[in-house]
């Protein structure tokens, strides 16, 4: 086999409840400050949610009027939220559609299942309460741009790679809460066989919607208590009561190191070794041994040639549900044996909700930026301490520590999961 290429970081990019721009996200993380709000979709007062992570109306109008060009004012907020992303990734990483070589150039992106609007449903039922196959087949381009029935998930890879003129290998990730970690690990194996020399991953989503709520409600898994929203998301804690649905995207330039030093780019850090596997277990619930999770940690520290005591940090799936946490945390000690009470550990869905399909990817961002700057984001809401979380999961304060390797875990509905190094980046001649 040929000599493996090394994979680093060159461009980040996100949108999240904390804001657009990357520096304000890791500011507002650092402090503690926490995107979660009230839910403000129409007529939703009655809803058993009413804390969720939305992108602020300012924030989406600043999108919607930077591609208005390709979307209308009804887009797809999923789709708008990949677009800003990637082309602040690229931004971030001095690209622009005037670099050559743009078929050596490809992407892979997370995206979660279409929206079913219930709107949409109701407008093609007939007089007899059944549906009118006939007059969907006609009327069918009517359908809201946000529906399923107009946009697959591989919409916003499409868009992307058309707009930033993206030619080469282009992927598209639905694999539930896993999704956008396993984008990021996929771009760095295609960068790593040679296939690419750069490649834009991430992803985005966005279930902040009448079926996207009650899909979680029905499985248990959502908060319905009604506490403050900034206080609802609490992973690890003994009172947690379940995930906070966040919405946003993040996308980050993976890029192989000589490509990157020849032209000049800024390197963030290395990604260097990547592992998924999948529980197998049960489709709503993690193994309760936590052996998936397990494996997925294990597989990447072998591929990043990584020793249980040289990770210095972990960024947690973290979703603040009674089976994960626990689950989770059981995972850690299984991998890390005694070092696992020494690796600081922190949620950052406490922070911005869980964006589901999309979550692992402003995690993996924050990730590099705790990899590149010796700081960890706390984990908020932790004030009663549960007997099976002992770990230290920096509760509700910044820390700084040296940060040489770290992971990115990603762990989703049906059992997938995904974990992802990043370590310092070392030039070597």
């Amino acid at each position: 086999m040929a000599e493996k290429r090394k994979v680093v970081v060159t461009g980040l990019g996100l949108a999240t409840p904390l804001g657009l721009d990357v520096e304000t996200n890791w500011q507002k993380a650092l402090a503690g400050e926490s995107g979660i709000s009230r839910l403000s979709y129409p007529d939703s007062e009655k809803s058993p949610v009413q804390a969720v992570g939305e992108i602020k109306e300012k924030d989406l109008k600043k999108i919607r009027v930077a591609f208005q060009d390709i979307i209308s004012e009804e887009g797809e907020k999923r789709t708008l939220f990949a677009l800003w992303a990637a082309k602040s990734a690229l931004n971030d990483a001095g690209l622009n559609h005037k670099n050559q070589y743009r078929n050596r150039f490809g992407l892979a992106f997370a995206a979660g299942l279409g929206i079913n609007r219930l709107e949409d449903v109701h407008g093609y039922m007939n007089e007899n309460g059944k549906f009118d196959f006939l007059k969907f087949g006609k009327e069918h381009k009517k359908a809201h741009q946000e529906s399923i029935i107009r946009n697959n998930s591989n919409h916003a890879s499409a868009l992307i790679a058309m707009k930033l003129h993206l030619n080469g290998p282009n992927y598209t990730i639905t694999s539930a809460c896993a999704s956008a970690t396993q984008a990021i690990g996929s771009a760095y194996k295609t960068i790593r066989r040679g296939e690419a020399d750069l490649m834009v991953a991430g992803g985005a989503d966005s279930m902040i919607n009448p079926v996207g709520l009650v899909f979680f409600v029905l499985l248990q898994a959502a908060c319905v208590t009604p506490s403050s929203p900034k206080e609802c998301c609490r992973p690890f804690d003994r009172k947690r009561s379940g995930l906070v649905m966040g919405e946003g995207a993040g996308a980050v330039i993976l890029e192989e190191e000589t490509h990157a030093i020849k032209r000049g780019a800024r390197i963030y850090a290395e990604v260097s070794g990547y592992g998924s596997s999948l529980d197998a277990f049960q489709i709503t619930a993690p193994h309760p041994d936590g052996n998936g999770a397990e494996q997925s940690m294990t597989r990447a520290l072998k591929d990043a040639h990584l020793n249980i005591n040289e990770i210095d940090y972990i960024n947690a799936h973290g979703t603040s549900t009674k089976l994960n946490d626990s689950a989770e945390t059981l995972a850690i000690k299984k991998v890390f044996k005694e070092n696992a009470y020494r690796i600081p550990i922190s949620s950052s869905k406490s922070l911005i909700g869980h964006f589901i399909a999309a979550s692992g990817a402003p995690e993996f961002v924050f990730t590099v930026l705790s990899v590149q700057r010796d700081e960890i984001h706390p984990t908020i809401n932790i004030t009663n301490p549960d007997p099976k979380c002992d770990l230290d999961y920096v509760c509700n304060k910044k820390r700084k520590r040296r940060v040489s390797s770290a992971l990115s875990n990603s762990f989703g509905f049906g059992g997938q999961n995904a974990t992802i190094v990043v370590k310092k980046y070392h030039y070597e001649k």
